[in-house]
């Protein structure tokens, strides 16, 4: 039993038992890298001598930004390569005097929008699909972005993974090609009848429980779980419709059971 005003001061909050649908996911792990069709190689025009670099490497540029000074060595007319797009500077393999002709000059990237390339294995790729929605997190947890399956690799390697492609919003510069990521792809969605949130969840007794609430009294209650999307869970036993159960701090209830010594209810 515990008090209106020890409830408020808990900050304990309670909810309904209720009708979810829950989001399947599968999880998959990958890597960060640069879109193929926003990647620019840099050529000069003709056969010419380089005059002067205006960037270095890791230089943020705009489009028409000049980028090359050469000169033409048949007609020894000055010209100026410019960039063809937005970007920064990720390759350049020239120099001042540099005879050039047919090579790449300097590489411009626009990492506004970066690839997730994701591997998946068997029993991960028959329930990927184009379209389907993305969440993408670094190893540490810092940040997240939403997209959705653009490319499903119609085969499988010799390693027998299989590619699968997102496409997410870069403008912070956070999504840098190389990084490795982890990816939750939502692969189905079930209503369930009864659902609760996980985060109401409790160990008594080395048994799962949630708390119930009857007006100011709080019982343990041991509860048979379904399919679980990390928000929610489905309930197969153990709670009812319209039950009113704990959301939030839950854990001070618990830790008041544990010291009462009181018995959970079945």
């Amino acid at each position: 039993h515990i008090s209106d005003a020890m409830i408020a001061m808990s900050h304990i909050e309670t909810a309904k038992v209720g009708s979810h649908t829950l989001r399947v996911n599968d999880q998959l792990f990958g890597v960060i890298a640069a879109s193929q069709d926003k990647n620019f190689h840099i050529h000069a025009t003709f056969t010419s001598m380089v005059e002067k670099v205006h960037v270095q490497i890791g230089d943020r540029v705009k489009k028409n930004q000049s980028l090359l000074t050469l000169r033409n060595i048949d007609t020894l007319q000055r010209y100026t390569l410019k960039s063809p797009a937005d970007g920064e500077v990720t390759e350049r393999a020239v120099n001042i005097g540099d005879r050039v002709d047919e090579q790449s000059l300097l590489q411009i990237t626009d990492l506004s929008e970066v690839w997730v390339d994701m591997s998946a294995f068997p029993e991960n790729i028959e329930k990927i699909q184009k379209g389907q929605k993305v969440v993408v997190r670094d190893m540490h947890q810092h940040e997240s972005a939403e997209g959705q399956i653009l490319y499903v690799a119609p085969q499988m390697t010799g390693g027998h993974i299989a590619r699968a492609r997102a496409v997410i919003n870069n403008e912070n510069g956070h999504w840098r090609p190389g990084m490795h990521i982890k990816a939750s792809v939502e692969v189905a969605k079930r209503v369930v009848p009864l659902a609760i949130k996980t985060s109401a969840l409790q160990t008594v007794h080395e048994q799962r429980v949630a708390f119930v609430k009857r007006g100011n009294t709080f019982t343990a209650t041991v509860v048979s779980l379904g399919i679980n999307d990390g928000d929610y869970v489905e309930v197969v036993d153990g709670l009812a419709l319209d039950d009113e159960y704990v959301t939030e701090n839950s854990f001070v209830i618990k830790a008041d059971l544990l010291k009462d010594g009181a018995a959970h209810h079945h």
